[in-house]
Parts: structure tokens; sequence; C-alpha cells
């Protein structure tokens, strides 16, 4: 078996439990985007970047490390490599737990921008109503007076 450096096994074990971690905040962000309690998104989008920071970081090493090994960078060097060491069995579960689950945030990611937009569009369509409601009322202005009631004023009513 070719000698590998533990640092390399060492990350290919990180961003297996990054990816993870990464699955498990777009299914949170499923779920609120979901129930519609969305106060939470602001500090699940900053972890969210603050994984995606780390996992190109780990993705650089690893595709040094492939590189620095005569294989070509990426998901085609990383198999070149798996094939040529079949005996790192914790090499290969990680990666292929990795990209099982990169397939899954990638499915996770897609679903939520959907969901996203369908937000949107439900803000959007609320918000034109309530513009044209508002354009279509005599509403009262902000001396109290509504513009068809000429003079009267809300207290005047009661």
């Amino acid at each position: 078996m070719p000698i590998v450096a533990p640092e390399f096994l060492l990350t290919l074990e990180k961003e297996a439990s990054l990816v993870r971690q990464f699955v498990t905040l777009l299914e949170k962000e499923q779920t609120i985007l979901t129930e519609g309690d969305t106060e939470e998104l602001p500090a699940l989008a900053a972890h969210k970047e603050q994984l995606a920071e780390t996992l190109n970081e780990l993705a650089r090493q690893r595709n040094e490390f492939l590189y620095s090994a005569g294989f070509q960078p990426g998901r085609a060097g990383m198999d070149a490599w798996l094939s040529a060491n079949k005996a790192h069995h914790g090499a290969v579960a990680s990666w292929n737990q990795t990209i099982s689950l990169a397939e899954r945030a990638k499915n996770l990611n897609l679903r939520n921008g959907q969901l996203i937009q369908l937000r949107m569009k439900y803000n959007a369509q609320a918000l034109e109503i309530l513009l044209r409601r508002e354009n279509n009322l005599d509403l009262y202005g902000p001396d109290g007076r509504s513009s068809a009631q000429g003079d009267r004023r809300i207290d005047d009513a009661v």
C-alpha cells in the first residue's frame, strides 16, 4: 500500500463530516421555510457560509494533495486516486459519504431555493394587494381625515 499523508486522510474525514453538517443546516432551513418562522434564517445563512468556506478550503487541500501525488484535481482525480489506493478503506468510505451527502445537499439546496422563490412570490402578491387596497380605499390620512368624508375625523364618529 502506498504511503499516504495522514493529513490527507484527515482532510477527507473532515470534509465528509462538514458536508454532513451542511446537509443538516439545509434540512433545518427547509423546515424553517416550510413552517414560515424565518427569524432564524440570517444566523443559519451565516453558518452555512462559514461551512461553505471551510469546505472550499478542504477541497483546495484535497486537490493540492492529488496534484502532488500525480493525479488531476477534482472528482475524477479523487476517483483515480481511490482506484490506485483501494486498501485505504477509510478514505474510500469518507469519499463515498462525501459524494452521497453532496448530492443530498444539492437537492436540498435546489428545493430550498424553490421554497424561497415561492415565499417571495406570496410576499409580492400580498404587498400588491395591500398597495392596491391603499390606493382604492378611502383611508384616513395622518391628520385623521378621510378624503371622501370631507371634514369628518375618527373621533367625530364616536
